[in-house]
């Protein structure tokens, strides 16, 4: 067995041993006595990976997430903004129906039961628990009743990796909450969090519809500061080729095209999302919302023209690598047949005097004693000569 099916073994086990008895405890906290009640959108966990029903969540977490479940909670209006952090799970219930703005951050997904917990306190459908807890779910926006979900992914700032990565983030929204699960305690959403601590612009105005856009800008925002890089880094590497110089590395370019190739992957769906989100009627998504769901939009059309100009580049970059390569074995060839043109002649000369032959004519005679040496050199630079100046006419050389 692998070390990861061996990791994977032992979370199926802890999340086994330790799942029944939180769901006994959400039960006695939400007022269910009887041990078979239900609880809101409850659904069993299965050890399956493929084949689960509709709904049904995995026993062990899909990420690679390492570090104990965090929570960070702002609690805010207009007038006045608190923040809290905690691991403790128990301890978001009392989240659940406050007055004013609540948004939850949930960092770093360890057990699936920390999903459902959640989903249970803030009566999240299954369906969307499922997609919190799938990994490879792509960039997509659905509705689920009065509440409404985005899936996208936050990609790690910088070139220099082989792959960027990055981690998925799901954002669910209702009346007065919104909640981010994170796959791992990476700092994304700094910025807006300031934003609500100085009370900067709208969002401790415009409550959950904003505060959800204001994460997917985020997200899209940080596609979009790597585009930059990335463009800068295509750019260095054709200037160093416009000044003439062979010591660019054509694995670079490669490098940089599986990044592009992969980025290109998340920058289509997250578009083709937005555009989905501008143009939906939702009581979250407020018309005064449309000037700044058009702008997210915009930016999520630059984030993928630039990506799929880096890509356009960077298979010029290659063709043009491979031209190169052909035009300097074509040199070389060239070079070589004009050596070969030049001396097949002359090998034909010599061997031909080089024959010993008794009677041979030129031997004999007193001026080929005399002057053959110098007649045969002559027969030979002009022989060359002629060849050199009739491909120089030709253009072949």
């Amino acid at each position: 067995m692998s070390r990861h099916q061996e990791r994977r073994e032992k979370d199926k086990e802890r999340a086994r041993s330790f799942i029944q008895r939180r769901l006994d405890d959400l039960r006695r906290r939400l007022g269910l006595k009887h041990p078979s009640t239900p609880l809101p959108g409850e659904a069993a966990f299965d050890d399956t990976e493929i084949g689960r029903a509709p709904g049904q969540l995995p026993a062990a977490s899909p990420f690679e997430s390492s570090s104990p479940t965090r929570f960070r909670v702002h609690c805010y209006d207009e007038n006045s903004c608190k923040m809290e952090e905690f691991a403790d799970l128990d301890s978001i219930g009392r989240y659940a129906g406050r007055p004013g703005m609540v948004w939850i951050q949930v960092l770093g997904i360890t057990d699936p039961q920390v999903v459902h917990v959640v989903g249970a306190f803030f009566d999240i459908p299954m369906l969307a628990q499922e997609d919190v807890l799938t990994s490879t779910s792509r960039p997509k926006f659905e509705e689920h009743g009065d509440k409404i979900l985005a899936v996208a992914r936050s990609v790690r700032i910088g070139v220099e990796e082989d792959t960027p990565r990055g981690q998925q983030i799901s954002v669910i929204a209702a009346q007065n909450w919104v909640i981010s699960f994170h796959e791992n305690d990476e700092k994304v959403f700094e910025a807006v969090e300031r934003r609500i601590a100085e009370n900067k612009g709208n969002i401790r105005k415009w409550h959950a519809g904003y505060l959800f856009y204001s994460l997917l800008d985020t997200l899209v925002d940080r596609l979009l500061y790597q585009t930059e890089e990335i463009e800068d880094a295509i750019t260095e590497l054709e200037d160093s080729i416009l000044k003439g110089t062979d010591d660019w590395d054509l694995n670079e370019v490669y490098r940089l095209k599986r990044v592009v190739v992969r980025l290109s992957r998340l920058a289509q769906p997250l578009k083709d999302m937005v555009s989905v989100l501008e143009h939906y009627e939702h009581p979250l998504l407020p018309s005064s919302l449309d000037i700044y769901l058009r702008d997210l939009y915009d930016h999520s059309i630059r984030a993928a023209d630039r990506i799929e100009h880096a890509r356009m580049v960077l298979q010029d970059l290659q063709e043009y690598h491979h031209t190169q390569q052909e035009r300097k074995t074509s040199e070389v060839v060239r070079v070589l047949t004009v050596m070969s043109s030049v001396f097949i002649p002359l090998t034909f000369l010599v061997g031909v005097w080089g024959m010993n032959f008794e009677f041979m004519p030129e031997i004999h005679t007193e001026w080929g004693k005399k002057y053959g040496y110098l007649l045969a050199w002559g027969t030979i630079g002009l022989t060359a000569l002629g060849i050199v100046l009739w491909m120089k006419r030709k253009r072949w050389w």
